[in-house]
């Protein structure tokens, strides 16, 4: 749906007047947030809020039409608890909002549009549909019913926010030099990641504008690379269930202390180094390590269902039982053939090897190979290839139960801006919603209270 045609159902007020709500961002937080709280003032009786939505993009929900490939891998399937795990030990912040409007709320709201959901591998929720468009569709549909305004384009870009002591109104000034009052103001801009669409960090500096601290924004979810020159042969090459472990010299940093590790998950070979969830999950924690030295060791179990006894014990019967057949050969039944391949010529075995000639020493590197291949990371691929931001708004300065800025209760912070980060599989999806509602909801209530 054309963003022209958010046009509101109601009128809006004149330019002199100022707004009840504008909402910074109209990505997964923003928009739910601009619907929640009209549906709360519709299912309340109350009068229905004027508000607007300010854009940068040419169009609502561009980050949301690439997530999941494409399809939209909303949420998770996982109990409450199980998301709040994912999201480390700033995780409990997220309880309010997720018991508000948790993933089967999300999944009911997104059917109760027209757009059905399914569980896939890894408890993935996907659309029906198989096309992220149809998400986003929904939501401007649903946007319009409920008379929501979007200014979209680089013109309508905010700029510039001023609060007002005296008057408790907030100033928006836009690129094209265009200014909007509101009653109330929510960002929910994105952090600074997928810079392409638009999330350039514009919300970090609005929060410090308005008093706010900002915990340094770091990428996440982001491909890794590493110092291991052969790696760019796999280049393509995919392995699932895989185990990564980061090995440091001392413990994680606190930022990351409570984050799921091991990352259990495929991991895929790039040209340049490391990706797959089982790589991206980590890379929040590498990307802060990173900061304090360099290279960062990774270790990789290939076989992490094979113990290092069964492994060997299964070496012993390839030599003693299926000796003639080539080692390579043995071992691409196991693993993708180009990795069987490379792990044999880095454990000094080579092409033509049978089973039969394979030494002790052989066994023992191939085993090391496959049980703990290390590699070095001595840089991510950075915000530009980073799917959501770690870091953002301190959260001890925002109340989790409404999204309320303690330092200003007209204003609120929603989704990515927030300090908090998920892996990859529909967690971050499940915050920007959340929170998004949650907030949306609360204004309302402001709003109808005086």
């Amino acid at each position: 749906m054309n963003p022209a045609s958010l046009q509101p159902a109601s009128p809006q007020p004149p330019a002199s007047q100022p707004l009840d709500l504008i909402i910074l961002g109209a990505g997964a937080a923003g928009m739910m947030a601009a619907i929640a709280c009209g549906e709360a003032a519709m299912h309340n009786g109350w009068p229905m809020p004027r508000m607007t939505i300010l854009e940068k993009n040419a169009r609502p929900g561009i980050k949301v039409l690439v997530c999941g490939g494409g399809r939209c891998n909303l949420t998770n399937a996982g109990d409450i608890d199980f998301l709040i795990a994912q999201f480390g030990r700033n995780g409990r912040f997220l309880s309010p909002a997720l018991r508000h409007f948790d993933n089967a709320a999300l999944r009911a709201w997104f059917a109760a549009q027209g757009e059905p959901t399914h569980e896939e591998h890894d408890g993935k929720i996907y659309p029906d549909s198989n096309q992220a468009r149809t998400v986003v569709d929904a939501m401007v549909r649903r946007m319009a019913q409920l008379g929501v305004l979007c200014h979209a384009g680089p013109t309508r870009a905010a700029t510039q926010i001023q609060w007002n002591v005296t008057s408790k109104l907030f100033t928006v000034c836009t690129a094209d030099d265009t200014t909007f009052q509101s009653r109330y103001l929510l960002i929910c801009v994105g952090g600074q990641s997928y810079t392409r669409m638009g999330t350039t960090g514009d919300g970090y500096r609005f929060a410090e504008s308005l008093g706010h601290h900002i915990i340094t924004p770091r990428p996440a979810i982001v491909p890794l690379l590493c110092r291991e020159s052969w790696v760019a042969q796999l280049q393509g090459v995919a392995v699932p269930d895989v185990e990564v472990r980061i090995e440091t010299p001392g413990p994680l940093p606190r930022l990351a202390t409570g984050k799921p590790t091991p990352s259990i998950n495929d991991l895929l070979f790039t040209h340049f180094g490391l990706s797959g969830p089982a790589v991206l999950n980590l890379s929040e924690i590498v990307a802060e390590l990173l900061e304090k030295f360099t290279p960062v060791p990774l270790r990789v179990d290939f076989l992490r269902r094979h113990s290092r006894p069964q492994l060997s014990a299964m070496l012993h019967t390839w030599h003693d039982e299926s000796g003639r057949k080539l080692v390579k050969t043995m071992l691409a039944q196991l693993l993708p053939q180009r990795l069987a391949e490379m792990l044999c010529h880095l454990s000094d075995i080579p092409p033509d090897q049978p089973c039969a000639a394979l030494t002790a020493r052989q066994m023992h590197t191939l085993s090391e190979y496959l049980k703990a291949c290390r590699f070095h990371v001595h840089q991510t691929r950075g915000f530009q290839e980073a799917m959501v931001t770690a870091g953002g708004v301190r959260l001890s300065q925002v109340n989790p139960n409404t999204m309320q800025s303690r330092l200003n209760p007209h204003l609120f912070l929603a989704g990515e801006i927030l300090d908090l980060t998920g892996p990859s599989g529909g967690y971050n999806l499940q915050l920007a919603f959340s929170t998004g509602r949650l907030a949306g909801w609360t204004i309302a209530q402001c709003l109808a209270n005086g």
